[in-house]
């Protein structure tokens, strides 16, 4: 949902209306929202329940108001299997009066990985105006288009996912412009919010006077407490006199010898003969941890995500 909010705050074109939600929740159902009309804001009057923050896989279809009825029909799912979703019309049905999308989920029903399960409709039915994303109930994703999709100029397809958390996210869509951002942007947004949604979870302390040694890989070392008592860098070796330095980007976090997350947030430093001086300009500083452990959560734009949505 933060990845379509998004896409409505900068995009113009078959955004803002009619959503259709659905997610696989934490005790394994099937819960679903949506709304005709106001995007984002109509979805829901304040903040989301927390059965769908919190529900570990997601997928949702979103364009312009009023589309035809139940809502449910955009998007396919089953507890057992995942969640179907898709752009132009995914609830197309084929001469056998199937979904397109229904269609995908019975081939996951009996099977077919998410992306072999797109495929093989797209083969047989090529004729037809729709793209999909399928997400498996273990995680696994599958996207493409149709021949007509692909020939279209404002189409975009994007997927992308995080190294350390496991969480991923892939975007579909068309109609909407900026064309060449709008997916992409909707994937990185989406991403980061799981990321800090796991990483609220978890905090640590860095405090001015801890001194900074060699190591390999950049690295935090943090006592019971959270409380920072030691790092590990490649560039300790290289920080006599006063120096700024960044720690860096991808920042493992151990509290005795275990890995307990990743570092969310790069302070910048003012270090003195490998001793940190300030940080963002304090003494002491609150960091973010994202934990690898915050699961696996899919936008007209279509969306589906593995983690949390």
């Amino acid at each position: 949902m933060v990845g379509l909010r998004a896409i409505e705050a900068i995009g113009r074109g078959a955004i803002g209306g009619f959503v259709s939600l659905a997610v696989l929740t934490l005790d394994g159902r099937l819960v679903r929202a949506e709304t005709q009309k106001d995007g984002t804001e109509g979805l829901f009057s304040d903040v989301a329940p927390d059965e769908i923050l919190t529900a570990p896989l997601a997928a949702l279809i979103s364009s312009g108001p009023d589309r035809p009825t139940p809502l449910s029909q955009f998007v396919a799912g089953d507890t057992d299997v995942g969640l179907v979703t898709g752009h132009r019309f995914p609830q197309i049905t084929r001469p056998d009066g199937q979904p397109l999308n229904v269609a995908i989920l019975d081939a996951m029903r009996g099977g077919s990985a998410p992306q072999r399960a797109i495929d093989d409709v797209i083969d047989q039915t090529p004729e037809f105006d729709a793209g999909f994303i399928a997400l498996s109930a273990r995680g696994a994703f599958g996207i493409g288009n149709m021949p007509s999709v692909l020939r279209r100029s404002d189409q975009g397809t994007f997927q992308r996912s995080c190294i350390e958390t496991g969480a991923g996210v892939a975007a579909i869509h068309n109609a909407i412009q900026p064309h060449r951002a709008i997916g992409l942007l909707a994937c990185e947004t989406a991403l980061d919010a799981m990321r800090l949604r796991g990483s609220a979870r978890l905090s640590i302390t860095l405090n001015a006077g801890l001194h900074l040694s060699y190591g390999k890989t950049p690295m935090v070392h943090v006592d019971q407490r959270g409380v920072a008592i030691g790092i590990a860098h490649p560039d300790a070796k290289h920080l006599q006199n006063e120096k700024s330095f960044g720690i860096g980007d991808r920042v493992q976090v151990k509290q005795d010898g275990r890995v307990i997350g990743w570092l969310g947030h790069e302070p910048f430093m003012v270090v003195t003969n490998n001793t940190i001086k300030t940080l963002d300009g304090k003494t002491s500083l609150e960091l973010p941890v994202y934990s690898e452990d915050i699961g696996k959560s899919l936008t007209p734009i279509s969306a589906a995500a593995r983690a949390l949505p």
